[in-house]
């Protein structure tokens, strides 16, 4: 079932609301709580930047790329523009994130 969910939203088959707001927003929120609390328990590791890698990688551009393909699906093209923003925005934000994490461990 999660295949199809993914392969789904990647070739743009999708309800944009659902990729935008259950998988990217909510989904985002519960890997940041769950990076958070790890960062929080044992600070910056090699570990964690590379589990967190792992995860956020493929997790971003799976996002980035199903918003992009699902943004025609709704009714005013305008909320597929922002979505599009929003998403491209917020990928930056995840890179600026994992360099940070980066810096820390480099200059530790």
């Amino acid at each position: 079932m999660m295949d199809n969910v993914v392969k789904r939203h990647l070739r743009g088959e999708g309800r944009l609301w659902s990729v935008f707001w259950i998988w990217g927003v909510l989904g985002s929120w519960i890997l940041f709580g769950v990076f958070y609390a790890a960062l929080q328990a044992i600070g910056i590791t090699w570990t964690l930047f590379f589990a967190s890698a792992v995860v956020m990688l493929p997790y971003t551009t799976w996002i980035l790329t199903s918003v992009w393909m699902c943004a025609r699906n709704v009714g005013n093209p305008m909320w597929g523009d922002a979505a599009r923003f929003l998403t491209f925005i917020w990928a930056l934000n995840v890179g600026a994130v994992g360099g940070w994490m980066l810096s820390g461990l480099v200059l530790s």
